[in-house]
C-alpha cells in the first residue's frame, strides 16, 4: 500500500469517526435529560481583597442572579479543600435540558442586568469580583449517568 493510500484510509476513517461522533453527540442532547455545567476556575487572593469580601461578592451574585433563574434546578460553589491545587473553584449548575444550558446563561446575563442597573454599577462589581480570579478556567458540560447513581 503506498503513502497516498495509508493517509486516505487514515483521513477517511477520521471523517466517518466524527461523523459518527457527532450525530451520538447530537441524539445524546435530546435524550439525555438534565444537563451539568462545570466551570473550573483558578482564583487568587489579591493584595487589596478579603475572603469577606470574596464571599459577600459570590452571595451577592448568588442571590441576585442565580437564584432568580428558574431555569438552574441546582447551584454549587465549591472550593478547593484539600490536595495540591488550593486555587481551584468549581461552579456547578444544572438544567433540565440541553437548550436550556445557553438560555439560562441569556437569562443570567439579564438578571444581572436587572440587579445592577447602569453601566457603572455593573463595572464596578465585575471589577471587585473578577481581581479574586486570575482569568484561568474550564467549562464542561456533563449529562447525567443515571446508572452510576446511589
Amino acid at each position: 500500500m503506498n503513502r497516498f493510500s495509508v493517509f486516505f484510509l487514515v483521513v477517511l476513517g477520521l471523517f466517518l469517526l466524527q461523523n459518527i461522533t457527532d450525530v451520538y453527540a447530537q441524539d445524546a442532547q435530546e435524550d439525555q435529560g438534565p444537563a451539568i455545567v462545570v466551570t473550573t476556575i483558578e482564583v487568587t487572593m489579591p493584595e487589596d481583597g478579603s475572603m469577606a469580601e470574596f464571599d459577600s461578592l459570590n452571595q451577592l451574585y448568588t442571590d441576585n442572579v442565580i437564584k432568580k433563574n428558574d431555569l438552574i434546578v441546582n447551584f454549587r460553589t465549591l472550593r478547593h479543600w484539600w490536595g495540591h491545587n488550593n486555587r481551584e473553584m468549581l461552579v456547578v449548575y444544572e438544567v433540565k435540558t440541553w437548550g436550556d444550558v445557553i438560555a439560562a446563561n441569556q437569562k443570567n446575563n439579564e438578571l444581572f442586568e436587572k440587579a445592577w442597573t447602569t453601566k457603572e454599577s455593573r463595572k464596578a462589581f465585575n471589577d471587585a469580583y473578577n481581581k479574586y480570579f486570575t482569568g484561568k478556567h474550564s467549562d464542561e458540560i456533563y449529562s447525567d449517568v443515571k446508572s452510576g447513581r446511589k
